[in-house]
């Protein structure tokens, strides 16, 4: 009998981990009926403060603590395995989302990284912008390019992220700046695990499984877009920083044309305009940021705040 480790990094997620927990519990029943397989479910708390360690003992899955973001929550629950599995707290799985992870990975031992498609919940908000940003989603960018995987939920065979001393060593060799914050840990996982991956073993040893899709909430207001565009950017700028043999990688596979806008329906190219304006204002609002931190010394706000639109309830 194979054992999996499953890990789900929650931070604050109260509104999102019983919902998301059911649902994996679920695709872990129907995995392991059809798979020789076993999956050992635990749940990393990542600095919580709220009640999500009161609901997740309440459903009596196994808790570890960690502190330092969600990258230090997965090194908290990495495990003994074939490989493991990582799930974000604020997403529902579909029944045969673990099945068609763990049927990818061991049927063939060169793929480093699966994961499944995500489709976007419908908007709870009314308006242009919550619409154009769930059409995007819907629409996957209207890229056909899928070079990045989806840190939402993967399975992954060897994770390996450099410690906070690492990056702290790493950081030293930058160019000073209290935005990027270069000796910091890493937060973003799937950035670096792609680059990486891409870059050790070409764009073959990353699959996206055939499989339903999770379902998850996109951002919905200017506000939350913009929580979500500077998180993004900011690590991606700081992975080129802090590791330049990545450089090359990341800006050839980064970016997704949005190759498929040419066969949308004017609806959706309308959405994709409307999206794209709002996107003109996150970058704007980024550069002035940057530099409000870096020239003109003011406090750098929190780059990773919650984004509560983003929550399940």
């Amino acid at each position: 009998m194979t054992i999996i480790p499953v890990t789900v990094t929650a931070r604050n997620e109260a509104r999102s981990i019983e919902v998301c927990l059911r649902s994996l519990c679920w695709a872990q029943r129907q995995a392991e009926a059809v798979l020789p397989v076993r999956y050992e479910l635990l749940v990393v708390l990542d600095d919580c403060t709220d009640e999500t360690e009161r609901i997740v003992r309440g459903l009596g899955v196994a808790v570890r603590t960690s502190t330092g973001g969600k990258v230090e929550a997965q090194r908290t629950g990495l495990r003994p395995g074939p490989f493991q599995i990582y799930c974000d707290a604020d997403i529902v799985l579909s029944p045969d989302a673990l099945c068609a992870l763990t049927r990818a990975m061991l049927d063939d031992p060169s793929l480093q990284i699966a994961f499944p498609p995500k489709t976007p919940l419908r908007p709870r908000r009314q308006g242009p912008l919550a619409w154009a940003l769930f059409v995007y989603n819907q629409r996957r960018g209207f890229s056909s390019q899928r070079s990045w995987f989806s840190g939402k939920l993967f399975a992954i065979r060897r994770w390996q992220v450099p410690t906070s001393d690492e990056v702290h060593a790493r950081g030293g060799r930058c160019p000073p700046s209290r935005f990027y914050a270069p000796r910091s840990a890493l937060r973003v996982d799937d950035i670096y695990l792609s680059a990486r991956t891409v870059a050790d073993g070409g764009l073959g040893a990353l699959r996206e499984c055939a499989a339903d899709a999770v379902r998850f909430r996109p951002p919905e207001t200017a506000r939350g877009m913009y929580r979500y565009y500077r998180r993004m950017r900011r690590e991606l700028e700081r992975t080129e920083r802090l590791f330049p043999e990545l450089r090359s990688t990341l800006r050839a596979h980064g970016r997704r044309p949005p190759d498929l806008l040419r066969h949308a329906r004017f609806s959706e190219r309308l959405a994709f305009g409307i999206f794209t304006s709002a996107l003109l204002l996150c970058r704007a609002a980024y550069v002035i940021e940057r530099a409000a931190v870096d020239q003109l010394g003011l406090r750098a706000s929190d780059p990773w705040p919650t984004i509560g639109e983003t929550k399940l309830s």
